[in-house]
């Protein structure tokens, strides 16, 4: 009993000396009053109650508004957007996912084997950039390098793409209810392109494992233009 009389005393005490500086006023005040909301009481009990515990009249009515009249910020509005990359900066991402997934050696067989490799390389590099790849798991600063490798390469896909789009005339046909997935027929070939999740069955984008890096291949960035203007992608590239 005695114990809980000095813990008590000290909390009493505690609280009124913090009571005599504004800012401790306030902190104390505004303890107060989230208890009180919190068992029950309204705003103006609560300004009572604070009153009654000899907080000044403005500061009760301060605290009590702040914490009962508070609006909250509106949740803005989910806008679905086509899930097309602009910049390297959207691809780094998933680079980075599908680096943490795959061995150092199937990161970079992905990455430079085949007729639609991203980044284009004889096998004497190959090695280099599977090392690469390797420190980049564990290192900030190889990571940091393989990024700046990687860039003019994925930048160059990605232009790539936006240009034969421009210059390929494509029909393109709605295949799905919630208009997210196209059916793109161009002079070269057709592929059916998924905008929510961001793929193409082009051998392009399959074989050259788009996916894998966040790329885009011309069927999406045809598809992604039919809805909106795309010019800003090129702007992004050339920035």
């Amino acid at each position: 009993m005695l114990e809980n009389k000095n813990n008590d005393e000290f909390i009493y005490n505690w609280r009124n000396e913090l009571k005599q500086s504004q800012d401790g006023a306030l902190l104390v005040a505004s303890r107060m009053a989230s208890r009180l909301k919190e068992s029950g009481f309204g705003k103006n009990d609560v300004i009572e109650l604070l009153a009654v515990e000899n907080f000044d009249i403005e500061l009760c009515n301060r605290v009590a508004s702040k914490l009962f009249d508070a609006v909250e910020a509106p949740v803005a509005k989910k806008v679905e957007v086509a899930v097309v990359p602009t910049k390297y900066a959207d691809c780094a991402p998933t680079i980075e996912r599908s680096l943490e997934r795959l061995s150092a050696r199937e990161f970079t067989k992905k990455l430079c084997s085949g007729p639609y490799a991203v980044v284009k390389i004889d096998e004497k590099q190959f090695d280099s950039w599977v090392r690469l790849a390797e420190l980049a798991k564990t290192s900030s600063n190889a990571r940091t390098a393989l990024h700046t490798e990687l860039k003019p390469w994925v930048e160059e896909a990605l232009l790539n793409s936006v240009l034969v789009a421009q210059k390929e005339k494509s029909n393109i046909v709605t295949a799905d209810k919630n208009k997210q997935v196209y059916k793109v027929a161009m002079r070269k070939g057709e592929a059916t392109v998924d905008l929510t999740s961001g793929t193409s069955t082009s051998e392009k984008f399959t074989q050259g494992n788009y996916e894998t890096f966040g790329l885009a291949d011309e069927y999406m960035v045809s598809a992604a233009d039919s809805i909106s203007p795309y010019e800003r992608l090129k702007r992004a590239l050339n920035s």
